[in-house]
């Protein structure tokens, strides 16, 4: 059969263990309903490994996305707690979005999810709640040979059957290029100690005259100025992108310092009145205190976390801007152009790497202590969100990498 379409089918493998195969099954299903509605086929992959994740995931996802690739990810709350899950959307929209195709992803709302809501501070989710959906929850608990759970998989085959129609003619409108919209620090074991999750980071140094210094082959000009943007007005925003993510580094230090100390000052409080008659209740009087007294801290913090996302995207433009530029020069100008490239990345994608470990350390850290007390469950699960929101984002830098191999 044609193949008309690609679907990348994202789940949670421990959602699907729970459900004893249905939503490998549903996929399954609306493989064969869109073959009965068109005569032709979706090719779903279902697994990571046929995904091809490598160096060259970027470039093979681009490719899949112009050809008409729809991402579906069934959503659950256990989805949104799996780091492989959340990287696995953050690539498929930040590509949807950078080629303008936001209508190719299409979740299935599969189990209620808490907080799923385009305000919501965790990006995923608010990303997740912008998108078109299918709803589930209630279709689950149907038999699968039921006549209203089979007219479900039909609208879903359907919706997928009008999509790539209207993409194939040319009908379909097409949203404005972005990114994953407006737009992570350690907590030890008794919460006494968070450090900061940008000490080690620095922003890259492009060369301001780059685009004066590679010389482009005849018949290999880049885009006019009238087409936007072009290599040349990326390249040029590389500056003002790197000065402003620079300052989102520096203010996320004292931020995170400052929280550190009030929750160090609070833990030694405590530890105080162990031996106390009344230390209990002192204790839950000390919990609620801090979970007033860092509000401050906490809303700085997850604003700069939205800074600091929405800066990394916007220097990932700029970044792979030059690289182009580099490959359009002169092929003698080529190596010469791609070591210094290489060279100042070469520090930032090694510093990142350490903090990204400190950052995923910091949120699992996070969740486990909001167990300790009631009061601060909320005050770290905020925490968690603005540190796992940095965690998704720092993703770009580590596909940086490999754009020197490209």
């Amino acid at each position: 059969m044609e193949i008309a379409a690609k679907v990348f089918w994202s789940y949670a493998h421990a959602d699907n263990e729970r459900e004893h195969g249905r939503i490998l099954r549903l996929a399954d299903l609306v493989r064969a309903e869109y073959e009965m509605l068109t005569g032709a086929t979706i090719e779903i992959f279902t697994d990571r490994a046929e995904i091809a994740w490598g160096d060259d995931f970027r470039q093979k996802l681009e490719q899949a996305l112009q050809e008409t690739a729809f991402f579906i990810p069934v959503l659950t709350p256990t989805y949104f707690l799996r780091d492989e899950c959340r990287k696995e959307m953050s690539q498929f929209v930040r590509s949807a979005s950078d080629l303008g195709l936001q209508q190719l992803l299409l979740s299935i709302h599969y189990i209620p999810v808490a907080d799923l809501t385009e305000q919501s501070a965790d990006e995923l989710k608010a990303v997740a709640a912008s998108m078109e959906h299918e709803p589930w929850s209630a279709m689950r608990l149907l038999d699968e040979d039921s006549a209203e759970h089979r007219r479900s998989v039909n609208r879903l085959a359907t919706r997928l059957v009008d999509l790539t129609m209207r993409l194939e003619s040319g009908g379909g409108e097409v949203a404005p290029s972005g990114a994953l919209g407006p737009p992570k620090g350690e907590l030890r074991e008794n919460v006494d100690e968070v450090q900061s999750p940008t000490a080690t980071l620095r922003p890259v140094v492009v060369p301001s005259d780059i685009e004066n210094t590679i010389t482009v082959e005849p018949g290999r000009q880049p885009k006019p100025e009238e087409e936007p943007p072009g290599l040349i007005d990326l390249v040029a925003d590389a500056q003002p992108a790197m000065a402003a993510w620079a300052t989102t580094v520096s203010d996320l230090t004292p931020v995170t310092e400052r929280f550190n100390q009030k929750v160090q000052a609070t833990t030694h409080r405590m530890n105080q009145v162990n031996s106390g008659p009344d230390a209990f209740a002192r204790k839950i009087l000390a919990a609620r205190e801090l979970a007033a007294d860092v509000e401050p801290e906490l809303g700085e913090l997850e604003r700069l976390s939205k800074d600091y996302s929405a800066g990394l995207i916007r220097i990932d433009s700029t970044i792979r801007a030059v690289y182009e530029l580099v490959a359009l020069s002169d092929p003698e100008d080529v190596a010469e152009g791609k070591a210094v490239l290489n060279g100042s990345l070469a520090e930032l994608i090694s510093n990142s790497k350490v903090a990204m470990r400190s950052l995923e350390g910091a949120a699992d850290a996070a969740r486990e202590n909001a167990k300790l007390s009631r009061d601060l469950r909320p005050v770290l699960r905020r925490y968690e969100t603005a540190v796992r929101n940095m965690v998704d984002a720092s993703s770009i830098i580590e596909e940086w990498e490999s754009l020197d191999k490209e």
